[in-house]
């Protein structure tokens, strides 16, 4: 038997030199098929963040023109359901002089003030800047920034209420903002409309 062995040795060494490289290929293989999946990956979320954009190079798919409209107009509530992903939207619900409910993109941050043109949503008022504040998404999750310190934004938590600086405060569902005249409801939702 040893003596076959010895004779026939070229066989197991052609064997274990076919399995290692069998061995190598599937590796390859296997990281190839990682990286299309990434690179697929990449452009879907390329592709959302995109389609996310307005036209006008002004964020929101839900914003029509250079400012958001009410998500009661026809068509809207459509382009909600039919967004894909899992991304965050913000429901932000008006009340005061200009009542409505808003569903918008903070990823490329979302804009209220007085001055038409450079916010998504316009809130008249004497006590509101015309840049007043910012919502934005960073690391998944959403903030809100007062640009004007001359014009105060208050937020209201359950019971505690605080005052909206210069420095970001991270929101949450049911979280309100004063701002002037205005309250504004914030709802944080994927866009399902599963509230988060």
């Amino acid at each position: 038997m040893l003596d076959i062995i010895k004779e026939k040795w070229y066989f197991a060494a052609i064997a274990v030199i076919l399995l290692a490289l069998f061995l190598i290929a599937n590796r390859f293989l296997k990281k190839q098929k990682e990286k299309k999946e990434q690179y697929k990956k990449q452009l879907k979320e390329q592709a959302l963040s995109e389609a996310l954009k307005n036209s006008r190079g002004r964020k929101n798919v839900f914003v029509q023109g250079n400012q958001a409209v009410p998500i009661e107009m026809a068509g809207s509530r459509e382009k909600q359901e039919n967004a894909p992903g899992n991304r965050l939207v913000v429901q932000l619900s008006i009340v005061g002089q200009k009542a409505g409910n808003y569903v918008l993109n903070p990823e490329d941050h979302i804009r209220l003030g007085s001055e038409a043109g450079k916010n998504d949503i316009v809130l008249a008022g004497e006590k509101v800047a015309p840049c007043q504040c910012d919502i934005f998404l960073y690391k998944d999750q959403v903030y809100v920034k007062n640009m004007n310190s001359g014009y105060p934004v208050e937020l209201r938590r359950k019971v505690r209420q605080t005052s909206v600086g210069d420095k970001a405060i991270r929101v949450l569902t049911g979280d309100q903002l004063r701002i002037g005249s205005h309250t504004v409801q914030i709802s944080l939702m994927d866009y399902k409309g599963n509230l988060v």
